[in-house]
């Protein structure tokens, strides 16, 4: 994997830290924009730098927080093409709650099942648990 130049770097850490500020001011509308910055930055293919991961992942959380949950579908899709996401199982949570509340329940089910593979029922201990029931009804 090739190491971001100290250019780009120091500017995604600027908008990360913007967002991360903006989220503990429950701005998450805000916070998106500014994870978009970082995504803006990163040099061309994205989805190859680590940090394209996490930026994608920072939007996927804050739309999940205003109950955006096709925004946050689109931003999880985008996510799991960036390194590092396929064994990501929060990737795979977001994404089946997101399925999940668009009413798409075999995606959904597909989703959860892989972050319980990747984590263990420890995936699930932070969040609503109509998620692991719904999995744990439907193995």
């Amino acid at each position: 994997m090739p190491v971001l130049e100290a250019k780009f770097f120091t500017k995604i850490t600027a908008f990360n830290q913007a967002a991360e500020q903006l989220i503990e001011k429950g701005s998450y509308a805000l916070a998106v924009k500014e994870y978009q910055k970082a995504w803006n930055t990163l040099p061309e293919p994205r989805q190859l730098w680590d940090a394209g991961l996490w930026i994608k992942m920072g939007q996927a959380e804050c739309l999940l927080a205003l109950g955006e949950f096709e925004q946050a579908k689109e931003k999880l899709l985008e996510a799991i093409l960036c390194a590092g996401a396929v064994n990501n199982p929060l990737v795979h949570l977001y994404l089946g709650i997101c399925f999940f509340e668009t009413g798409e329940k075999p995606d959904a089910l597909n989703e959860l099942k892989q972050a319980w593979e990747i984590e263990g029922e420890g995936v699930f201990q932070d969040g609503d648990e109509k998620y692991r029931d719904f999995l744990l009804e439907n193995l």
